[in-house]
């Protein structure tokens, strides 16, 4: 969603760095500085530093660095967009959009608004007297009225019109409240509740609004199903939201772990029994944006599915899920017949605690399934395991898994090895997206975009930052079209812009012009470190050297390719080694050049 620039400026000029800071870290102020313990690493010592003058902040254990913007965007985990908006609410400022954005912009604000309407009357139902019973039974479960609130958790009085009559009284919508999957129509006309007799469940979005509802019947003489929930809307996708990330996010940062549960009253269950670093799923499958939203927060999750069959299966595919994103994930098998909930209830808080605390990593739940099986009939599940393995991104986790699984289940490296290929090979082919060429050196630019030649492009950002007078030398001696893959390369063409205009930048004023969260850490670390006595133009001289030969090098990997195809298809290669030898030779020109 696009916001002018003008209003980014109102809304950065309005929000004291030090004072939206202060709401998340205890601050002391020592000279011109306020310093506190990070909130993005454990510490025992303040090495968090917050700097009233230069509105940024930087850490000098963990090296986090930025402004207000990138502050909020690593706290919450939210978007730049999102974090313009929320801290425009804060400062009460209206965001502007730009007119292709302004009609979605109205029609989510609107679903937003009927959300909160309908929220806030569920809310009041549940502490009228026509929600007595439900109040009384979420109090039988264990919920207290403080847990009540915190989930804002509500009730759907019975009959097909009470929130629409509501809606009516208050001058709400119909058509937005159908909108907003609330309501449903009529084959006559008209419309009815979507909830009837019900508790509900709001669900959160980030920003802590209301975008959807689930709801659990209260009768068992009902004959519809046990939980219904909203549609999906332009404000909700049921597969990228966790039910509870709102409220727990902050105990599952503190606690470096999260626990995924299927349903509310497990979440809920747990959170009365002050276990918070819990997330539900929504009753859907864990998907990967499900996953990538945790990750935000902790690598380390635990899966604490119900124990039938369903719960297992939805297990096994959570586990896939959470490895193929890149967290480490642990399984805690309940007694046959218990969910979360029940387990709680019945065994206690420092039960199910210590269950997670020694949850079982996935592989060796799903080794120890397979020894439950005769040696003869562990086929599937062995085969099961190498495709969890093929998930796995970093190759030598692969290779430790593949040496365990084999001392335990008794399998040859070598036969799991040649078993495990094919599956990676067909997964590869199912990424495929490029020519063979392309691909190949897309993947070399990849490697060296994180070695010397990234490391060159961030030193010369670092030179110049520090002896502005060297960006002549380094701009006539520098192609951008070299350094376009690296991630610096935004920091790199705006210093371009400026050398080129004739301008020079203030600290205060390049802290402020990104809002990428590596990108300001960067920009607040190099103005943090202190290079006094280096020859920084002999420094600038090595690292164009470099960047050149990296550009040779590319080039010359390319042709190498272009090579190994043609001599495989019978083709001439005089003309292309003749090109490499010319390559290879301006290599070695290249600090001359310089």
């Amino acid at each position: 969603m696009s916001i002018p620039d003008y209003k980014i400026d109102e809304v950065r000029e309005a929000t004291d760095v030090v004072d939206l800071i202060s709401g998340y870290v205890t601050l002391k102020k020592k000279g011109q500085n306020f310093f506190g313990l990070c909130p993005f690493h454990t510490e025992k010592t303040p090495s968090f530093s917050v700097n009233p003058d230069k509105q940024i902040f930087h850490c000098f254990g963990c090296s986090a660095g930025g402004n207000v913007f990138t502050f909020l965007m690593r706290s919450e985990g939210i978007s730049f967009p999102e974090s313009i908006k929320f801290l425009a609410q804060r400062a009460g400022i209206q965001i502007e959009y730009d007119k292709k954005d302004e009609v979605r912009s109205q029609e989510n604000e609107a679903l937003y608004y009927v959300n909160e309407f309908a929220a806030k009357f569920f809310q009041e139902s549940l502490q009228s007297k026509k929600g007595e019973h439900a109040l009384k039974y979420l109090k039988e479960r264990g919920l207290s009225s403080e847990n009540i609130r915190v989930f804002g958790l509500g009730y759907a009085p019975p009959g097909w019109q009470s929130l629409i009559t509501q809606a009516k009284n208050t001058s709400n919508d119909l058509e937005l409240l159908h909108r907003a999957g609330l309501t449903l129509k009529k084959e006559e006309g008209g419309y009815y509740d979507r909830f009837r007799d019900r508790i509900i469940f709001p669900i959160l979005n980030l920003s802590g609004r209301a975008v959807a509802f689930g709801g659990r019947k209260l009768s068992e003489k009902d004959d519809s199903p046990k939980y219904i929930n909203s549609p999906g809307t332009s404000v909700y996708e049921k597969g990228k939201m966790l039910y509870g990330l709102f409220q727990n996010r902050d105990e599952i940062r503190k606690q470096k772990k999260s626990v995924f549960v299927e349903g509310y009253m497990d979440l809920l269950s747990l959170v009365a029994n002050d276990i918070k670093n819990v997330v539900a799923s929504l009753g859907t499958s864990l998907t990967e944006e499900q996953s990538r939203l945790i990750l935000r927060y902790s690598k380390h999750a635990v899966l604490i599915y119900d124990s039938d069959a369903a719960g297992v299966a939805a297990t096994l595919r959570g586990s896939d899920i959470l490895l193929e994103t890149g967290l480490d994930a642990f399984i805690v098998s309940l007694p046959k017949g218990d969910d979360p909930d029940s387990y709680v209830l019945e065994n206690g808080t420092e039960a199910l605690l210590k269950k997670i605390e020694n949850a079982e990593n996935f592989f060796d739940y799903k080794i120890q399934r397979s020894l439950e099986k005769p040696p003869e009939n562990r086929r599937e599940e062995v085969h099961s395991i190498l495709e969890s393995i093929a998930r796995i991104k970093d190759a030598i986790q692969r290779s430790l898994i593949i040496t365990k699984v084999s001392e335990q289940l008794n399998v040859s490296e070598k036969a799991l090895w040649s078993d495990l290929a094919p599956i990676l090979q067909q997964k590869q082919k199912g990424e495929r997206r490029q020519s063979e060429i392309a691909k190949r050196l897309n993947d070399l630019g990849k490697t060296r975009k994180s070695g010397r030649g990234e490391k060159a492009v961030a030193d010369l950002v670092r030179i110049m930052l520090h002896d502005w007078d060297l960006a002549e030398y380094i701009f006539a001696s520098l192609d951008l079209a070299e350094v376009r893959e690296v991630d610096l390369f935004p920091i790199v063409n705006y210093l371009k812009n400026q050398h080129k205009g004739g301008g020079r930048f203030s600290e205060k004023e390049l802290n402020q012009q990104f809002n990428d969260v590596e990108l300001t850490a960067f920009i607040v670390q190099v103005f943090n470190e202190d290079w006094q006595g280096l020859n920084l133009k002999r420094w600038a001289t090595d690292c164009i050297s470099v960047i050149h030969k990296e550009k040779i090098q590319k080039q010359i990997e390319g042709i190498r390719e272009e090579i190994r195809l043609a001599q495989d298809s019978g083709q001439p290669v005089n003309d292309l080694l003749n090109q490499c030898m010319d390559l290879e030779a301006q290599k070695k020109t290249v600090i001359a050049e310089v």
